[in-house]
């Protein structure tokens, strides 16, 4: 009984990262950022770190799709 509590606890301390939006959403916007001209010089890592902001804001906490991305390019692209 010990060790299953042990285990339980164990796989629960250490479970993944959970994203709730689609793999597919993250790599729609990485591409179609990687694609614009207008972000050549920005780096891939930034505008990862920018989808999954924009992303988040937009499907976790229901906010306008406008809005998240200007906030979000503030925060990764300066």
């Amino acid at each position: 009984m010990k060790a299953i509590l042990i285990i339980s606890i164990i796989l629960l301390t250490y479970s993944g990262t959970a994203y709730s939006y689609p793999e597919s959403q993250m790599d729609d916007c990485v591409s179609s950022a990687l694609g614009n001209p207008a972000t050549k010089s920005i780096s891939e890592n930034a505008i990862i770190n920018y989808c999954d902001c924009a992303l988040k804001a937009i499907i976790d906490e229901d906010k306008d799709i406008r809005e998240s991305g200007y906030e979000c390019a503030q925060k990764n692209f300066n």
